[in-house]
């Protein structure tokens, strides 16, 4: 399906009586899933500021964003009618207007755990926090407190992390499995990503879209790790990613309760993401337990570059390297993100 269906279905939508979300402004908050090219000023291995990066992205541009083209935030922002960019304190400008709609603070490598980042030496989502307070504090300077404070309550928040803090820290290097069995290690997750989502609130958020785990085990570099051969997803890892979600949806409701005015919703990437898998004919997907660049099976950040052959079509691959999905996927994950604010109302007039 491409992109002009996907507008067809949307529209359909609106007109059966959902109005579009109206949001002050776009904030986005996470891993790789959602970084639209903050690593690009860092020092750190996961970058992906090279070909064949970008290469259905507008102009063939390798931004920084870990797909062959765009991302959920890029979609959302888009059908929103808004735009979003990298931080102003890692670009040398950034315009007013470009501060007023939208923000990404998002490093790929990132989680809730601090220890994720020990080794890749990207932006903790603890650092996360703190450079959002910078931008309301260059907000403030530009439009007054007042006004600000309106458009940070009336923003869409996004965030999307923990993977890479199961993948680092307890599937593939076990630092946090000699102090925690799985349960404990999603508890200790869940705690971190309850007080990020308070830091947020009390900084003026209200409105907030969480994002689950997807179906770790179904990853290639996961399956080249312990399923070589027969190429089958990891079913622990799937349970104890279903597990987390049920648990995170739970959580959440509890969060929002507690917060007054708040609207913390649950994003289900599990299932839309295992429904691609299991039925890859219904979305044009030939390939969904390989990524397009390389042989799919354990190239991704460095390791995908331009030395590497990639696939001839894109869209026909679930994922685009071994970790990531390519932009057809996103595409539709950003379907099912939409639909889940129309039918919520996560919505709010924009501020002018």
């Amino acid at each position: 399906m491409g992109i002009t269906s996907f507008f067809f279905i949307l529209l359909v939508q609106l007109c059966n009586g959902k109005s579009l979300p109206k949001f002050s402004a776009i904030l986005i908050f996470g891993d790789s899933t959602v970084d639209t090219g903050n690593n690009n000023y860092i020092s750190t291995i996961f970058q992906g500021n090279h070909r064949p990066y970008g290469e259905n992205f507008p102009g063939r541009i390798p931004t920084g964003r870990f797909s062959d083209g765009k991302l959920v935030p890029d979609f959302l922002a888009s059908m929103l009618g808004l735009k979003e960019y990298v931080p102003p304190f890692l670009q040398p400008y950034l315009s007013k207007h470009d501060l007023l709609t939208g923000v990404s603070f998002a490093s790929a490598g990132s989680g809730y755990d601090d220890l994720t980042t020990a080794a890749s030496k990207a932006i903790p989502m603890s650092q996360q926090i703190k450079y959002f307070e910078r931008y309301i504090e260059k907000l403030q300077e530009i439009v007054g407190e007042e006004k600000a404070q309106k458009i940070v309550s009336a923003a869409l928040v996004i965030i999307s992390a923990g993977t890479n803090d199961f993948i680092f820290n307890f599937y593939d290097i076990p630092t946090r499995r000699n102090q925690f069995n799985i349960t404990g290690y999603q508890d200790f997750l869940q705690i971190q990503l309850q007080n990020f989502v308070e830091d947020l609130y009390n900084l003026g958020c209200r409105k907030m879209l969480v994002a689950g785990l997807p179906p770790v085990g179904c990853l290639p570099i996961q399956i080249t790790a312990k399923s070589p051969l027969l190429r089958k997803c990891i079913e622990e890892e799937n349970f104890d990613a279903q597990s987390y979600n049920a648990k995170l949806t739970r959580l959440l409701k509890q969060v929002q309760a507690a917060l007054s005015g708040s609207k913390v919703l649950y994003s289900d990437t599990y299932h839309p993401f295992m429904h691609m898998i299991k039925h890859p004919k219904k979305y044009g997907f030939v390939k969904t337990r390989r990524g397009c660049c390389g042989s799919g099976t354990y190239e991704a950040g460095p390791f995908c570059n331009k030395h590497r052959p990639v696939c001839k079509n894109a869209s026909k691959y679930l994922f685009w390297d071994s970790i990531h999905p390519g932009e057809s996927a996103y595409r539709y994950l950003s379907n099912m993100a939409m639909k889940k604010l129309l039918h919520h109302k996560l919505s709010h007039n924009k501020t002018h």
